[in-house]
């Protein structure tokens, strides 16, 4: 799991270009929506789910296993085969989370996010 507050974390992190343009989508769809106030400690950031992500992280991070984490929806985006969604603590504070639908993904996790689709795969 790998997380990131700013562009130039994001910028600097390697990530493959498909994974860096939905991780940049989703940060800049965080900067648009808090606009020149944007802080991430109050506001929230972006994580990427990856294939070293465990249910340990989502405990340590959210306090609950990716499987029964509670999302605010879910898009799947074709062009990077990610799924984005958020978590949100309270009425400010969210994490916009990316998740490659990738063969290593938690099958349990995968069916959590298809069920924010709307149950229909989308893909």
């Amino acid at each position: 799991m790998q997380s990131f507050r700013t562009i130039e974390e994001i910028e600097q992190a390697g990530l493959n270009p498909k994974i860096r343009r939905a991780v940049m989508r989703a940060m800049r769809g965080l900067l648009a929506a808090y606009g020149e106030g944007f802080d991430p400690v109050d506001d929230g950031y972006v994580v990427l789910v990856d294939q070293h992500t465990t249910d340990a992280d989502a405990l340590e991070l959210i306090g609950r296993s990716w499987p029964d984490v509670r999302l605010e929806g879910a898009t799947f985006d074709r062009e990077t085969n990610c799924f984005l969604t958020v978590w949100l603590a309270n009425n400010q504070f969210g994490l916009s989370i990316v998740v490659p639908d990738e063969p290593w993904l938690d099958p349990r996790f995968r069916a959590v996010l298809l069920s924010e689709l709307g149950g229909q795969n989308e893909q």
